[in-house]
């Protein structure tokens, strides 16, 4: 079906509110800061009748301004919690395409995006099972018997079902990598009390799925894009993360050094 062409203020209203919220989706699930502004920008300059486009993109906030008619319409979005999630960032991605080339009305279009942010992102058995298998993994990398390595699996497992509980609880996100780092330490500690086997191996393999890769990832793309405060808000947090982490794991090691 070809896309309507705006002919109404509560088009242009409509039409604000489909990019704000298509942005915030992405934003809120791991997309670059540019890809973001691209996706917006497209969703708004696929309307002939819109002018002065212009996308602003943080590393928590959108803000979008048009003109129609000779009157500016905005919105904003702000994104509280940022997760990595790529299941909605294609989702979103591949329908700003098909909208800018004309398969949904703007009403079609406004139930699509709430249908993505809506819809069941990648199942938890398999976060669950992708963290058990890079703990695995990395612990084979790092020459491990097979003692580490299974022990990894099982510190993999049981840290990354502990830290959804503590998500689930809806605590920031520093508290959340410094018990899950405290509860990996604890939980090797324990394992090698009964079988002797590399607690740094272990350690390192069970944090790989808590690591800021991606986010650290984004933060350098964002800075070479010219994003800076993007970039440094995502350096930072990265930053932030992995002292959550190396302190949470420094702490039953340091208790067991005392009590010894």
């Amino acid at each position: 079906m070809a896309s309507e062409n705006i002919t109404s203020i509560h088009d242009a209203v409509i039409l604000s509110e489909l990019a704000a919220e298509a942005g915030a989706i992405m934003l809120a699930n791991g997309a670059e800061i540019y890809r973001v502004e691209d996706t917006v920008e497209r969703i708004l300059r696929s309307q002939e009748s819109i002018r002065d486009v212009d996308v602003f993109s943080s590393f928590n906030v959108i803000i979008i301004s048009f003109s129609y008619k000779g009157e500016i319409h905005s919105n904003m979005r702000r994104v509280k919690a940022r997760s990595n999630n790529l299941h909605y960032v294609d989702k979103v991605n591949t329908f700003s395409r098909e909208f800018s080339q004309g398969m949904y009305t703007l009403e079609e279009a406004l139930l699509e995006i709430r249908n993505i942010k809506k819809s069941e992102g990648t199942k938890v058995s398999l976060k669950v099972l992708g963290a058990t298998l890079a703990a695995g993994a990395y612990s084979i990398l790092l020459g491990a018997g097979m003692a580490e390595i299974l022990s990894s699996f099982i510190v993999g497992f049981l840290g990354y079902e502990f830290s959804l509980i503590l998500e689930k609880n809806k605590l920031n996100y520093f508290v959340v990598h410094f018990f899950y780092g405290i509860f990996v330490s604890l939980l090797t500690i324990i394992i090698n009390s009964f079988l002797p086997v590399s607690i740094d191996v272990v350690i390192i393999s069970s944090m790989m799925a808590f690591v800021p890769g991606i986010m650290i990832t984004n933060a350098v793309r964002d800075l070479m894009s010219g994003d800076a405060t993007s970039g440094m808000t995502g350096s930072v947090m990265a930053i932030l993360i992995s002292t959550a982490l190396a302190l949470g794991v420094a702490v039953p090691i340091g208790l067991l050094g005392l009590v010894k």
